[in-house]
């Protein structure tokens, strides 16, 4: 077997990669639990959703009418806004 050159690293990166499926098996259900994984998931993908310039760039999970027609925030600043702007 010839030797693994530089021009071949690609190729056993990717083999390397794809090999990494197999050590979790196929067992979905530990990653894809009811309940607080999907609610999180959502809350923040709205929230990433809501990081722009039409919002002011607020960190907020939902916005209601308030008084007068204004617009009400539930705010939601507990995390970093770097992992938001990720999003």
């Amino acid at each position: 077997m010839p030797s693994p050159g530089p021009e071949r690293l690609p190729l056993w990166l990717l083999l390397l990669a794809l090999s990494t499926l197999f050590l979790c098996g196929f067992d979905k259900g530990y990653f894809y639990r009811p309940g607080a994984n999907n609610w999180n998931s959502a809350k923040d993908l709205a929230i990433a959703e809501h990081l722009s310039p039409a919002h002011h760039f607020r960190l907020f999970r939902l916005r209601r009418e308030g008084s007068g027609g204004a617009p009400a925030y539930e705010m939601y600043s507990r995390f970093p806004v770097g992992g938001y702007a990720l999003i």
